[in-house]
């Protein structure tokens, strides 16, 4: 399977990367129709892995942003697998600058049995989305022979979204009208990434007595695509190994992840922001398939929220701040490095297909709770993930891309062992120590960034 196919699933830089000036160059096409020179079309790297020539009408897309990221084990089950969307759309260009999208996307996942409720069950949500788009430079860029008509660039939007939840006490709906401005790529043949900010007004929420209330939110979308009519170029689906840098040769690499770095939804009474600071540094062991990589990350989250209590069916609000990090050793091999040396389809670099062996260590810097209500006890004597080691098999791919990006996916499954957990006992008192049993664990994860 060639690379093209291969990332072709994947996400690839935001705003920077896209922009990059590039001075390789390949010329299509230079004609004279009616006594009229008409000049060449310039294609840079960018443009072939961008498609930013290709025209295209419809788009069909399936958004998997939040599939790629996760790490699950028994007692993070219950959070994690309700927090899994997956979405579909479709998109058409009604002119040059103009279009209309609509949009479906499904949240399913199961909730355990545990000490508050006597028995599981089924929690979902579904909600409906159409949007306008004015993609406002793009009869600039088309005039200026930079980009064709298609769905890639900067557009202004205007959404209307419908939701129905459903959970264990109660079933309401959300209608929400917003403005968004945001960045749509398309990426090599099936790919697409979409990131934007939105803010609007919505109303339904139960939390917030079906209050009207002022929103705002951050958004990316990560998947595959299909876009219509086709369309073949001979230099649009030629060689990309100017783009992927597919003969370097490489032995180290400095990574910076900015795919999932900051994100934030407030609604004005309840908010959320998490910061995801990530760098690697990634050695060949000589010249051979074998790596060794470093990884350090860490998280801090602060958030206020207003919610229900399930068993006193009470409202409660409470500020939490939480800070963790985590320190990753990996050993890879890239399988089919040699082979692919052999053939004349590689240097001998850090990109391609491995296995590899992880040991991380996970830490809790800080966990705390501010209760601002009177009878907000309802996290009194529930459980927190503390201190422990995980040990992964996984399979991933990695590639360079451009002169200063990388892109990385990886999935695998291993076992949690030692540590601890820490339980609130009740407001101003700190956490309490317990035991933490060992569990199976299952992680995926996509990295996004620049590589020096």
């Amino acid at each position: 399977m060639s690379i093209q196919y291969r990332i072709s699933i994947f996400f690839l830089l935001a705003m920077p990367i896209s922009l990059i000036a590039q001075k390789d160059t390949s010329f299509q096409t230079v004609r004279q129709e009616s006594g009229e020179y008409q000049a060449p079309v310039i294609e840079t790297p960018s443009d072939r892995l961008f498609r930013s020539k290709v025209p295209s009408k419809w788009m069909f897309k399936m958004n998997l942003a939040q599939t790629f990221n996760f790490n699950r084990n028994d007692l993070q089950t219950a959070s994690t697998l309700s927090g899994t969307p997956l979405g579909i759309g479709a998109e058409y260009k009604i002119s040059p600058t103009f279009s209309v999208g609509a949009y479906y996307q499904m949240l399913l996942g199961y909730q355990p049995g545990n000490e508050f409720l006597n028995k599981g069950g089924w929690l979902y949500s579904a909600s409906v989305a159409v949007e306008g788009r004015w993609y406002h430079d793009m009869k600039r860029r088309i005039k200026e022979g930079r980009s064709a008509n298609n769905f890639g660039g900067r557009y202004l939007g205007l959404e209307g979204i419908w939701s129905n939840n459903n959970t264990f006490t109660d079933n309401w709906d959300d209608k929400r009208v917003a403005l968004r401005y945001g960045l749509q790529q398309r990426f090599l043949r099936h790919g697409y990434f979409d990131i934007s900010i939105g803010a609007g007004v919505s109303q339904g929420s139960p939390i917030l007595k079906y209050s009207t209330y002022f929103s705002s939110d951050q958004r990316v979308s990560v998947g595959l695509a299909a876009f219509l009519p086709k369309f073949r170029n001979a230099a649009q689906n030629g060689n990309l190994c100017d783009v992927l840098h597919c003969q370097d040769e490489q032995y180290n690499m400095w990574k910076v992840n900015i795919f999932d770095v900051v994100a934030f939804r407030s609604n004005g009474i309840v908010y959320n922001l998490e910061l995801h600071p990530n760098v690697a540094y990634e050695q060949k062991l000589g010249r051979s398939p074998f790596s060794v990589e470093l990884a350090v990350d860490a998280v801090f989250n602060t958030g206020k929220y207003r919610y229900y209590y399930l068993l006193d069916q009470k409202e409660y609000s409470n500020r939490i701040t939480s800070a963790t990090w985590d320190a990753t050793g990996e050993l890879r091999w890239y399988y089919n490095m040699r082979k692919r040396m052999l053939n004349g389809k590689s240097g001998n670099n850090l990109s391609g297909t491995f296995f590899g062996l992880q040991l991380n260590r996970h830490n809790l810097i800080k966990s705390a709770v501010n209760y601002e209500t009177d009878n907000a006890g309802s996290l009194d004597g529930s459980l927190i993930t503390g201190d422990y080691w995980t040990t992964n098999l996984v399979w991933g791919i990695q590639q360079r891309i451009l002169d200063r990006g990388f892109i990385q996916f990886k999935i695998g499954a291993g076992s949690t062992f030692g540590g601890n957990n820490y339980r609130y006992e009740e407001a101003g008192k700190p956490l309490t120590k317990i035991g933490r049993e060992n569990e199976l664990n299952v992680v995926g994860e996509l990295k996004v960034g620049f590589a020096f």
